[in-house]
């Protein structure tokens, strides 16, 4: 009888060591949050500014440097063309096909372009030397890429085609009647940096060296003789504002 109680007193330790020492032992620690999803999207707003390269030479027949028109016997002619810079609101949204390739289109609310002579003989004679107007705005196709390696900064590299859209003559000049500038396609090459403020919410600077030409055509006032000349306008385009990632 003493030595069956003796083996269940041991047996009652035993039980009460295990139930300590599985009581001592910490909980398991629970899984740490998994990360935020990258974004999918981009979007690029503020303020845009075109800085043209201008140069103007006549082709297909047309005429443009040296002008029909005769004063004293002299052929009247101009230089060039100058375009002033253009400001808007630009708009760049992107598709992140990776953390780091993206895809994107980059344009604005159209500005007007005002095409100007330079070097014009009959700047007196016509009171201006406005060419025309016209409502324009290059539309660009872009694959990026985008570093996320260092932290809140996050710059960016992209390229890719540019389309030249022309949304309609807006005024004649003194000198050209039937303004207009053909749509074409030219190339980008761009650079951009974000600053992250939060994941989803930051600002950016961004520029782009854009090779883009065109055909001006029009008539001489009063006449049917054609001005027709292939402008380099090869902008540089810079921009700044928010940037929104979702």
């Amino acid at each position: 009888m003493l030595r069956s109680m003796r083996i269940w007193a041991a047996a009652l330790v035993a039980v009460l060591a295990i139930t300590r020492v599985d009581a001592a032992e910490p909980l398991p620690a629970p899984p740490p949050p998994a990360p935020p999803p990258a974004p999918i999207f981009f979007l690029h707003v503020g303020a845009l500014g075109a800085f043209f390269q201008t140069d103007a030479k006549s082709t297909g027949g047309g005429f443009f440097n040296n002008l029909p028109v005769f004063v004293d016997g002299v052929q009247q002619h101009i230089g060039n063309a100058a375009i002033r810079p253009n400001y808007t609101l630009g708009i760049e949204f992107g598709l992140f096909l990776t953390p780091n390739i993206a895809l994107a289109i980059s344009a604005g609310i159209p500005p007007v372009l005002h095409a100007k002579a330079t070097g014009f003989t009959l700047d007196g004679a016509f009171g201006t030397n406005l060419l025309g107007s016209s409502r324009w705005g290059p539309a660009m196709l872009l694959a990026q890429y985008h570093f996320t390696n260092f932290g809140a900064l996050q710059p960016y590299v992209g390229l890719g085609p540019v389309y030249l859209l022309n949304f309609g003559n807006i005024a004649d000049g003194i000198l050209v009647n039937n303004f207009g500038i053909a749509q074409t396609w030219g190339f980008t090459l761009q650079a951009g940096l974000n600053y992250m403020i939060t994941p989803n919410i930051g600002v950016f600077v961004d520029g782009k060296k854009v090779w883009l030409s065109t055909d001006v055509t029009g008539t001489v006032v009063g006449t049917n003789i054609p001005i027709r000349t292939h402008v380099q306008l090869d902008p540089w385009v810079a921009s700044t504002g928010l940037t929104l990632k979702f």
